[in-house]
């Protein structure tokens, strides 16, 4: 009998033995898994601070940006690319293309040009030369004709200007056709557009008919593309400057255009 009690004494202690390898085992696992599940706490949340939104940041970047930095003069463009006349438009001189369609078919455009001899209106008249009033509108809105000379003037015929090296090169960066007037179309104040001679080349040179010669010499494809209204006076005085030497260039008197104001009436 008494080794029997032994025998199961020891039984026991082993089974007491066993119990608490177990429960080693379990505290081990359980810090093993505390210890992984820390450590993908820590790593989770270093991602998140290095890629979480800065939004607060950026926007207090921007602020200081643009408290900082000259602003972008794009705020004088409407939607469909044209300027806005009700805007402070910077002067520019070349473009990369003909512009985008910006007269109002129901409005009437008048365009007051200030010269060193007098001012002068043009009646804009898109249903004669659509593309030239519509050319000439918005290079007047961009200032472009300010400080640009009429560079040939030749009495009893045309004053001629619009060109931004004042001579028969210059061109707004692009060219475009328009239509040819109708018979008759040639006045004494009537506005067309210049070009080199081929169809197809209009820029930005306009002539203005100045004398009879005008009138009756010259052909059908200037597009025409407005009549002056008032101040003929100043047409002819710019006339009178003119030269008949070397096609009217340079005049025995340059006379410049300062400003080319647009009105729009309904």
């Amino acid at each position: 009998m008494p080794s029997e009690k032994r025998a199961r004494i020891r039984a026991n202690q082993q089974k007491l033995k066993e119990a608490e390898m177990a429960r080693v085992k379990r505290r081990r696992l359980m810090r093993t898994s505390a210890i992984v599940v820390l450590a993908a706490i820590v790593v989770f949340v270093g991602i998140y601070l290095l890629t979480k939104p800065t939004t607060k940041k950026t926007t207090a970047a921007a602020k200081t940006t643009a408290k900082t930095s000259p602003a972008k003069t794009t705020g004088y463009l409407l939607p469909n690319g044209c300027p806005n006349p009700s805007a402070t438009i910077p002067r520019k001189t070349h473009f990369k293309k003909y512009p985008p369609e910006c007269l109002n078919p129901k409005d009437h455009y008048t365009a007051i040009v200030d010269t060193t001899a007098g001012t002068f209106d043009i009646k804009l008249e898109p249903n004669l030369g659509p593309k030239s009033a519509n050319n000439f509108y918005v290079l007047s809105l961009y200032h472009f004709f300010n400080g640009t000379t009429f560079f040939r003037v030749i009495p009893g015929f045309v004053i001629q200007g619009g060109s931004p090296t004042n001579n028969d090169f210059g061109t707004p960066g692009y060219s475009f056709g328009d239509k040819n007037p109708p018979a008759g179309s040639y006045h004494i104040g009537t506005v067309a557009m210049a070009n080199s001679g081929s169809p197809n080349t209009n820029g930005s040179q306009f002539f203005v008919v100045s004398g009879a010669e005008g009138e009756k010499g010259l052909s059908d494809t200037y597009s025409v593309f407005g009549q002056v209204t008032t101040g003929l006076s100043v047409i002819a005085k710019i006339n009178a400057g003119g030269s008949t030497a070397n096609n009217g260039i340079p005049p025995k008197t340059t006379y410049k255009i300062n400003t080319v104001t647009i009105q729009v009436t309904k």
